[in-house]
């Protein structure tokens, strides 16, 4: 009987242990559309991403999103953000009065143009 509990302790150790690197490495894959967006960032920019991926947690779209929120809200203070569009470098802010305001970006830098 205590040879049985044994044996299920260490099947169960076994299949946590298992899932637990499986979801590890998974974490740490960036799938096709990921890449793509890696690809098209600068050198300097793409080494910041990498960095925070390697941290775990977070995907690379949503490391970008967080790069260039943080990096509108900085430029626009009380502002709120509509919409952002990654390939054409533009986001849409909606400012502290209400207005809607156009922001540009660099899509390799993720630098704010205006």
């Amino acid at each position: 009987m205590a040879l049985r509990s044994k044996n299920y302790l260490r099947m169960a150790t076994g299949i946590g242990t298992a899932v637990l690197a499986a979801s590890a490495s998974y974490a740490q894959v960036a799938t096709t559309l990921e890449q793509a967006e890696l690809a098209g960032l600068s050198p300097q920019t793409r080494a910041e991403v990498e960095s925070r991926m390697k941290q775990g947690g977070q995907t690379v779209s949503e490391i970008l999103t967080t790069i260039l929120l943080n990096s509108i809200k900085s430029k626009h203070l009380g502002s709120q953000i509509v919409a952002l569009d990654f390939n054409r470098g533009v986001g849409v802010v909606r400012t502290a009065n209400g207005h809607l305001r156009t922001v540009n970006f660099d899509p390799t830098t993720l630098q704010i143009k205006s």
